[in-house]
């Protein structure tokens, strides 16, 4: 039986006390978070561009990092 790999995404919007900053930040290997204003959080055109701005580097660092552990598994 050749080998099955699960892909899972969790996207969370919660509320939070620091500023909004226009950076993202890495938390962890395909992990990122952005702070945004309580004007963008409530505005669904500028809510999805921030998912969609944090979701692209996120899914680059995943998928780096899923290959590299394949290539270290595979040497």
């Amino acid at each position: 039986m050749a080998k099955t790999y699960k892909i899972r995404v969790n996207v969370e919007i919660v509320e939070s006390e620091q500023e909004a900053t226009a950076d993202l930040i890495e938390t962890g290997a395909g992990q990122m978070e952005l702070v945004i204003s309580e004007r963008q959080a409530i505005s669904i055109d500028e809510c999805e561009q921030a998912l969609l701005r944090v979701n692209y580097p996120a899914v680059r660092a995943a998928i780096a990092k899923h290959l590299t552990e394949l290539s270290k598994k595979n040497c």
